[in-house]
């Protein structure tokens, strides 16, 4: 299938119409902005203490209004609670007062009582510790910043290996270098390969439109289920828009032209080619050739 569904139809009645012949047309792509904003967990705010850092927990401090009581009755994720049990108690006895829901249990101001009762000072934030994954150190290793947001992925190609992955987070703006380990699907961050950059090719950010040619068949998904039509299609090629990617598979997201149809896991190491190209503002497309790999620094 060389075009999706709706644009074929709008092939179909130029021919019919005008007596166009199909292999003339050029397809016209809608011009999308690609995400190059960097924004989200490298801000100074959401550095978080590195001194608990240990097999990949960290501490930091959170809202009010993100605490939850656990099955157990006990906040969840709370740091030390030994420390200040009457804040701790306090907090949980207003957690149960509102069900368990935090956002109205904290509507209002929160001071931590006294020891006699009486109300203390004002309290907005507590700390918790959590799992994080592929954290980057900053402020001379004294804290860490989470990769909670993937700004955009670095793709290399390996002469008889295929292509691989390189995902760059927010928290790597904050690095001197770029990482260089590829993704692998289900395998550790650890068993993750070096890549050379001299095999890299370009980088993707959400909104790209890329090419792809697979191996075999790909199969496509409706993103809206209500409307008629197929449920699915496939094909082995098709110009699509990059929107994500998965660490622990390997594959990334993509959405047609249209925003009819999307496969949320295209792996790379199937792909027998993968191309990237620049929208104009008139839908007119061109192929991007090599990149040169750019830093945040």
């Amino acid at each position: 299938m060389s075009y999706k569904p709706a644009e074929a139809l709008r092939k179909l009645n130029l021919i019919f119409y005008h007596g166009i012949d199909l292999s003339t047309i050029k397809p016209i792509f809608v011009s999308r902005m690609p995400r190059h904003k960097v924004t989200g967990a490298a801000h100074k705010a959401t550095i978080k203490s590195a001194r608990c850092l240990n097999n990949d927990i960290v501490i930091c401090k959170t809202s009010l209004q993100n605490l939850k009581l656990d099955k157990e009755g006990e906040i969840a994720n709370y740091y030390a609670p030994e420390s200040d049990t009457i804040l701790y108690n306090a907090l949980k006895e207003r957690l149960r007062a509102y069900d368990n829901k935090p956002a109205k249990a904290f509507a209002e101001p929160f001071y931590k009582p006294k020891a006699d009762g009486t109300p203390g000072p004002l309290v907005k934030k507590v700390k918790v510790y959590e799992k994080s994954t592929l954290n980057v150190a900053v402020q001379q290793n004294t804290a860490v910043a989470d990769n909670d947001s993937m700004v955009r992925v670095d793709v290399f190609h390996i002469k008889g290996h295929g292509y691989y992955l390189v995902p760059i987070y927010i928290a790597d703006t904050l690095k001197k270098e770029l990482p260089n380990k590829a993704i692998v699907a289900y395998k550790p961050y650890a068993d993750w390969p070096v890549m050379d950059d001299s095999n890299f090719i370009f980088s993707l950010y959400p909104n790209d439109l890329i090419k792809f040619e697979h191996k075999n068949s790909v199969k496509f998904a409706k993103v809206n289920k209500e409307s008629s039509l197929a449920e699915t299609f496939s094909s082995k090629s098709e110009f699509v828009y990059y929107k994500t990617s998965n660490i622990t598979t390997g594959a990334i997201g993509i959405i047609t032209n249209d925003n009819t149809y999307v496969v949320k896991g295209l792996g790379v190491k199937r792909l027998s080619n993968l191309e990237k190209y620049q929208v104009d503002v008139l839908g007119n497309y061109t192929k991007v050739k090599k990149e040169i790999r750019r830093s945040f620094r």
